[in-house]
């Protein structure tokens, strides 16, 4: 279909019905972001630039460039670069995204690395490259785990990562004896030891790492979205930003064209099934987006 007006992606728990006030060419796509992630009304990363990133599209210092009249002003370059790093950002975060809320989850987990080790662990791909490898050997004996990590970079530089798990029967876990309340952990008390336990992976040695059971998988998959940031962006330009397993299910997207009224009657005829709605307006592209939300299991007329 050359053209849509209705995108219907269909995720492990819920349906979402993205409606759109005019038709969508499929040329036209990139100059569309949707920053409405997910349905609880997560925000997409705000990526802002600094001066020293700003550089021509063939990718030469401005210092070293020779025909400078041809050039475009720093600030053209500036808002081009932004939007570049927006359309980047986004896109991410939608994959992570589908990935994410397609699979039923049983785990979230972080994995640290000790500075022990003969690593640079300030250097994203040789953190990658270890924890991919572990990844490897985890499925070979664990054939069906299904797995979804992201990065996050520590303030003095070092990377870690944050996961979901499931199909995890080969991974042990033990008990840390401390709870989680909030985003901390603490000891195990009489008084907190209804709170989350916090278990650790006896399978991942080269470093610190934490495991909490997933009770609402919907929620944690919206969550793990938020660790992609402008930091994670801007130091892991060109490379990949999230590690899945190669057999994780995604998300089931079909595009519509709606005319005249019928698609306003189909959003009216959804009304009573409705658990989110929110309408998003992208001036860029003189765009309204109203994002629905119905849970599986409930009958609409569409």
């Amino acid at each position: 279909m050359a053209s849509y007006n209705l995108k219907v992606i269909e995720y492990k728990e819920f349906v979402q019905y993205r409606f759109y006030s005019r038709a969508i060419n499929k040329n036209d796509e990139n100059e569309i972001i949707d920053d409405n992630i997910s349905a609880a009304g997560d925000k997409k990363p705000q990526v802002t630039l600094d001066e020293d990133m700003v550089v021509p599209f063939d990718g030469t210092p401005l210092e070293q460039c020779t025909d400078m009249d041809n050039l475009p002003s720093v600030e053209e370059l500036e808002k081009r670069k932004l939007r570049s790093m927006e359309v980047s950002a986004n896109r991410t975060v939608q994959t992570i995204y589908g990935y994410a809320q397609s699979n039923q989850w049983d785990w979230f987990v972080t994995l640290t690395f000790r500075r022990d080790l003969k690593l640079d662990v300030s250097d994203y791909d040789s953190v990658v490259k270890k924890l991919t490898k572990w990844l490897n050997n985890q499925r070979a004996k664990c054939p069906d785990l299904k797995y979804l990590f992201v990065p996050e970079m520590h303030m003095d530089g070092s990377w870690h990562f944050h996961g979901l798990l499931a199909n995890a029967d080969a991974l042990t876990f033990t008990d840390s004896g401390r709870v989680a309340i909030g985003d901390k952990a603490y000891i195990r008390t009489e008084d907190n030891k209804d709170h989350e336990t916090i278990y650790n992976m006896d399978n991942w040695r080269y470093g610190f790492s934490t495991g909490t059971k997933i009770g609402s998988s919907s929620k944690a998959s919206s969550y793990i979205c938020k660790y992609i940031t402008k930091d994670v962006i801007r130091h892991s330009e060109r490379r990949r930003r999230f590690y899945p397993s190669n057999n994780l299910d995604k998300p089931v997207v079909t595009e519509h064209l709606f005319h005249g009224d019928d698609l306003d009657d189909l959003l009216e005829s959804m009304s009573d099934d409705i658990n989110y709605i929110k309408t998003q307006i992208i001036d860029e592209a003189k765009l309204t987006v109203k994002y629905v939300q119905v849970m599986k299991g409930d009958k609409t007329d569409g």
